[in-house]
């Protein structure tokens, strides 16, 4: 009777243990294969957010925008024109323009971005008379050219202020 009790006592005991190992054996896959996935799920994210960061590849810096230009242009208010630009670095991503609208003294003041252009609002001459606009930058055939649009302003009326669209303004470098 010894040995039958001590049957009876271990057995539900050893099935108890191999139902704890298998439960136990099952979660372990369970964590494990969330475990895999976790690694995964940041590597992915990790890929989308810097292909997305970093855009498109530049093919044109400062270089590329510095240099002479004959400017064409045809404006809403003025008459058709074509004239020189010189356009030289200023910092690392600035550029300053000068003879804008064939007439300011001063340089323009410009920003560059890869491809494109920006001339935020100023007043190169302190005379009233205000620029601004953007473009972009081409290359073909060994051509380079900018193709930008301006506006500018003649505030030196309030009561009846000047505004002079210049849409179709091309700078082919020489």
């Amino acid at each position: 009777m010894f040995i039958s009790s001590k049957r009876s006592v271990y057995l539900p005991l050893r099935r108890t243990f191999i139902n704890h190992s298998i439960t136990f054996h099952k979660h372990f896959q369970n964590m494990s294969k969330k475990l895999f996935f976790l690694p995964v799920l940041i590597l992915g994210a990790f890929l989308v957010f810097t292909s997305t960061s970093c855009g498109d590849k530049c093919d044109f810096d400062q270089k590329d925008f510095v240099g002479s230009y004959v400017v064409t242009e045809d404006c809403s208010a003025s008459p058709a024109a074509s004239y020189p630009v010189v356009i030289t670095a200023n910092g690392e991503t600035d550029v300053k323009i000068t003879n804008v609208w064939g007439l300011f003294g001063n340089a323009v003041n410009a920003s560059i971005d890869c491809e494109t252009i920006t001339i935020a609002r100023q007043e190169p001459d302190s005379d009233k008379f205000f620029v601004e606009g953007s473009g972009t930058i081409e290359k073909s055939g060994g051509n380079i050219t900018i193709n930008i649009t301006y506006t500018v302003t003649d505030e030196t009326d309030a009561a009846n202020i000047l505004t002079d669209n210049c849409s179709s303004t091309v700078y082919a470098k020489q």
